[in-house]
């Protein structure tokens, strides 16, 4: 009898020990949970910490769009500083939102990837911004996608910019190689500096195209402010006349200095097809008779 009290208190015992190995087991996995849960609220307050106060305009949202976090530069950048956002749709605050934006928010939700460096953002009020984004998806800890983070840059300063910087440079380009219409059918160039390649190939789109405005029969380029002409700079002005001549014009060359006249004999540069005159006023002359007459058959 006493063997079999000593065997159940031994199995009493035993349970005792594997229950309260399960109990620090548990109190464990709580403890374990507790600071996973910790690192996650001090993760997610990291996020939330880095988006608000990011220096970029950054957006968080679910699958429904509806805002989850949004930067203080984006609440600056659309005019939201004074509106509570979080949890709303962003359709709802912005309805002008076209339909290919949409389509590429569902994409995005779906798992691509998408950006534009310069795209235009219609307002309710009828004006437009420019704006550099991209957009990708965001993924819970399950793997699954819980919405997308859209990140954007409102460029329209920078793109007016460009564009008067652009304009700007063609009128200064214009200024450089401007045509002078003297008399009815008769246009000057006078060429001023270095006769390069790009000037060349914009003052011959310059030339083509008045040619055909003005209806001119010749075009006169005075070249007496050109330094020195080598053979790259007479290659451009023969492409010049040529391309004149497919539109039924004729090409004057004037201005030719002595030194540049020597430089062209030693180049041996042949300036055939393009009809050349001592100076700007015998060019002129030349030019008037020509456009009075009648035009050849081979003319249009």
């Amino acid at each position: 009898m006493r063997m079999n009290g000593d065997a159940d208190y031994m199995a009493v015992v035993a349970e005792n020990q594997q229950l309260k190995q399960r109990i620090r087991e548990l109190e464990e996995a709580e403890e374990a949970r507790d600071r996973l849960q910790a690192e996650l609220r001090q993760s997610e307050e990291h996020a939330r910490v880095f988006v608000t106060y990011s220096p970029a305009a950054v957006a968080m949202f679910d699958k429904d769009m509806r805002y989850i976090l949004a930067s203080h530069r984006w609440r600056e950048d659309f005019g939201m500083k004074e509106r509570d956002i979080i949890g709303r749709c962003h359709y709802d605050l912005f309805p002008e939102i076209p339909e290919h934006w949409r389509q590429i928010h569902r994409r995005c939700i779906a798992g691509a990837s998408e950006s534009n460096d310069e795209e235009p953002f219609p307002r309710a009020d009828g004006s437009v911004d420019w704006v550099r984004w991209k957009i990708f998806p965001w993924y819970k800890s399950t793997g699954e996608i819980g919405g997308i983070m859209l990140f954007t840059e409102v460029i329209t300063d920078r793109k007016r910019l460009e564009d008067t910087l652009r304009l700007q440079a063609k009128t200064l380009v214009e200024l450089s190689t401007p045509i002078v219409p003297i008399s009815q059918g008769v246009l000057v160039l006078p060429l001023v500096g270095v006769l390069d390649a790009a000037r060349a190939q914009q003052m011959m789109e310059n030339l083509l195209g008045k040619v055909v405005e003005r209806q001119a029969r010749v075009a006169i380029i005075d070249v007496t402010g050109v330094p020195h002409i080598d053979a790259a700079s007479a290659s451009a002005l023969l492409q010049v006349a040529r391309a004149v001549r497919l539109l039924g014009a004729q090409v004057v060359l004037t201005g030719i200095r002595p030194e540049v006249s020597q430089a062209i004999v030693s180049l041996d540069i042949d300036l055939a097809g393009i009809v050349t005159r001592r100076d700007l006023q015998s060019a002129i002359s030349f030019a008037t008779g020509m456009s009075l007459s009648p035009a050849s058959p081979s003319q249009p």
